[in-house]
């Protein structure tokens, strides 16, 4: 998404313009023109109005999308300043257990933990400052001898951000792909990491939502007991011995290999208590464990209609959708006016060069004097992320459906 502020001072009138970047604001620029070669504003239907004896010429200019920015006199020459209307924190908590090494499929080289950091740094990438975005993975910094350390964050909340001409640079994106690279390993201490995360997510402004993403059980918990049936080796049948329970005191799973569902289960419900919905999300390899994630959807709040009430992904090329609609569910599709258009009936919106027509059901509305509400199919493109750049323009008719 691209980022544009320009503002025309003095007596040639003021100009702004903001793309995607919409919650970061802008350095303004100046800019005047000579008032007696100053062009009338255009039509309602695009073309340029010519004076009196002028020829109009339509290779002058690019008839689709509003007029440039530093077009004098141009219809539709205010392009408004405009923020994001309460941008949601997207706080992804990621699975790094040794698990994720496995390959993502039988014809792939990348591994189970490589799609899914793919997936949410394009999410990251396609949303920009429609969101803010932090993460955690857990477990942070396993070792073999310690393979059970609870995860911690390794991206803090940050305003999401476009970048230009393709180049990730040094923006939100590039910095949370770089953050969130792990080397998998240990086991999966969900209840442990999301109680760690519990008071920073409480604490962070605005609405937040926990999108964790595992391919496995819950374990880790030391002080846990079960018997062979709630042993995670016994379960995936891994242990050396199917009639050994390798979860007991001295089983070579140990307690930590128990599948640890109640304190999971309760460390989400406390999250959920204090307004933070948890999506779960069920990879390839978590298959074992569907009534498990099911629990955990359903003390997350944010569940599916229907079982699987977690978001069963069977096919990790499909894992990119599931994640935008998670995102959908939470996005604004509402842009505040900095400067709102001091006239009724003169404003026009686009999503990149497109004009979007003034439509209750699928264009865009006043939801007040200085709100501006995309609706219908208009705001399902901009939430799917294939938006480059959002203009409103003032200085022309309204175009409304017909």
């Amino acid at each position: 998404m691209k980022t544009a502020v320009k503002q025309r001072a003095g007596a040639c009138g003021m100009l702004l313009s903001v793309g995607a970047a919409l919650a970061l604001g802008g350095a303004a620029m100046t800019a005047c023109e000579d008032e007696v070669t100053k062009q009338r504003p255009r039509s309602g239907a695009g073309q340029g109005a010519q004076e009196p004896g002028e020829e109009f010429d339509p290779d002058t200019e690019d008839p689709s999308g509003p007029p440039a920015a530093d077009a004098g006199g141009l219809c539709g020459n205010r392009i408004h300043q405009v923020e994001i209307a309460e941008a949601p924190n997207i706080y992804f908590v990621l699975d790094a257990s040794g698990s994720m090494l496995s390959p993502a499929s039988s014809s792939s080289n990348a591994t189970r933990y490589d799609r899914v950091h793919d997936a949410a740094v394009d999410l990251v990438r396609n949303l920009g400052p429609l969101i803010n975005v932090g993460a955690a993975v857990f477990p942070l910094d396993a070792t073999d001898e310690a393979p059970c350390r609870p995860g911690g964050e390794v991206f803090a909340v940050t305003p999401g951000a476009p970048f230009a001409g393709g180049q990730e640079g040094s923006t939100t994106t590039s910095r949370f792909r770089a953050a969130t690279r792990a080397a998998p390993l240990g086991g999966t201490p969900t209840a442990a990491t999301l109680a760690a995360l519990t008071p920073k997510l409480v604490d962070l402004p605005g609405k937040t939502i926990v999108v964790l993403a595992t391919d496995g059980g819950p374990n880790c918990n030391s002080s846990a007991s079960c018997e062979a049936d709630g042993c995670i080796a016994n379960i995936e049948q891994q242990c050396p011995d199917p009639e050994e329970n390798c979860c007991s005191p001295l089983g070579p799973s140990g307690p930590e290999g128990c599948l640890d569902r109640d304190d999971t289960v309760a460390a989400i419900e406390r999250l959920a208590a204090s307004g933070i919905e948890v999506y779960v999300v069920g990879i390839p390899g978590s298959e074992f464990y569907g009534d498990v994630l099911d629990q955990m959807a359903l003390a997350g709040g944010a569940a599916q209609f229907v079982s699987p009430f977690y978001f069963k992904v069977d096919d990790l090329d499909t894992l990119g959708n599931v994640l935008s609609k998670i995102a959908s569910i939470v996005v604004s599709c509402e842009f505040d006016l900095v400067d709102p258009p001091p006239e009724a009936g003169q404003t026009n919106v686009y999503l990149d060069d497109e004009l979007v027509a003034y439509d209750p059901e699928n264009g865009w509305r006043w939801k007040s004097p200085a709100v501006v509400e995309l609706l219908g199919e208009a705001c399902t493109k901009l939430k799917s992320g294939r938006v480059g750049q959002v203009q409103i323009v003032s200085g022309c008719p309204t175009e409304v459906a017909r």
